[in-house]
Formats: structure tokens, C-alpha cells, sequence
């Protein structure tokens, strides 16, 4: 028997791509994989901490191209509109984050470490290092910091609008990073 996630997200029918060139997202890529893989959209240019290193200043076409090409399953998930700091000066602060850490490494860092500064600086979403991504998302869904959440590739997952993330431990997660950093350093 299968277990249904609690921790869900509700996704718009409507997906707009023109959206996602204005304010603060917050991109789930391959969604319903464990882990899935998370990065910041800033105005449209995406930045994230890979098993590779840092990915800075993808503009928002490309990242939608791979995602259509690859049939990626994506949640762009609009954080609240920060009433006091500019879009360029929080585009700056998540690198300046993302550029902490050289790459995804068990242990030391995952995709979500520069995200939770990030939130921490912005948001005044306290960092808990333990903490996975499914359970932040409730943290922000119970602050009321998500206005809105498009979907790309993952209609087969809704169930009545609602997408299950999914869940997981963190002695998983170290260890799908630890066979993911192994298998990209043996190619």
C-alpha cells in the first residue's frame, strides 16, 4: 500500500510562463523524486547548488526548455513579495548564499542550505539544518508566504489540484547524495 504524503502543495490549472519573469519562486525539479532537486528563481534567473557546483544566472527560457525537453516534473512555487528589499538585491543575496557552499555534499550541504538562508534573511523562516524540504514547504504554507504554485509535468501526480511531495528522512537523503556524488565522479 502506497502512503499518501500529508505534505502537499496546491497547483493552479493555469500555468504562466510570463509570471515567473516577475518576483520570487522557489523551483522543485523532478518533484515527486526523493529528494527532489530545489533553487531559487529570482525576475526570471535561476540559481541553484548542485552535486556539480553552482548554477547562477540561468535565465528562466532555458531552465523551461530543459524542463520541457526532459519532461522534468516542476513546482514553481511564488514566495510572497518582499515588501522592503529589491528583487536585484535578493538575487544577489541568494548567490552570495549559494557561493557558501562549493557543491551538494552529504553531511555538509544540500540544494536547500542556500535556500534556508535565504528564507531565514528574507522570510524570517528560522534555519533548522535538519530540516527537509517537504516540512519547509509546511513552514511557508503555515506563514502564508506562498501566493501561488504552476506546474509543469506533474498533472499525472495531482489529485484534485493537490501535489503530494514527498517524504523522507535525512539519513535518505545523505545517502542518495553520497551515491549520486559517486556515480557523477566516476563519468
Amino acid at each position: 500500500m502506497i502512503v499518501q504524503s500529508p505534505y502537499t502543495l496546491t497547483v493552479s490549472e493555469i500555468f504562466s510562463e510570463e509570471e515567473l519573469y516577475k518576483e520570487t519562486w522557489l523551483i522543485i525539479l523532478n518533484a515527486s523524486r526523493t529528494p527532489p532537486h530545489v533553487g531559487l528563481m529570482i525576475d526570471g534567473n535561476y540559481n541553484s547548488l548542485t552535486i556539480k557546483g553552482h548554477e547562477l544566472n540561468i535565465h528562466n527560457s532555458v531552465l523551461l526548455k530543459t524542463i520541457q525537453q526532459k519532461k522534468i516534473e516542476s513546482l514553481f512555487i511564488r514566495l510572497k513579495h518582499h515588501p522592503v528589499f529589491s528583487s536585484e538585491f535578493q538575487k544577489e543575496i541568494c548567490q552570495h548564499y549559494i557561493k557558501q557552499f562549493n557543491q551538494v555534499k552529504a553531511n555538509e550541504a544540500s540544494c536547500l542550505s542556500p535556500i534556508k538562508l535565504f528564507l531565514q534573511e528574507f522570510y524570517a523562516i528560522s534555519e533548522n539544518k535538519d530540516e527537509l524540504l517537504f516540512e519547509l514547504i509546511e513552514r511557508l504554507k503555515q506563514n502564508q508566504y506562498i501566493s501561488q504554485t504552476f506546474g509543469l509535468n506533474v498533472d499525472q501526480k495531482l489529485e484534485q489540484h493537490e501535489f503530494s511531495l514527498p517524504m523522507y528522512s535525512n539519513e535518505e537523503l545523505q545517502q542518495i547524495i553520497k551515491t549520486e556524488r559517486a556515480n557523477y565522479y566516476k563519468e
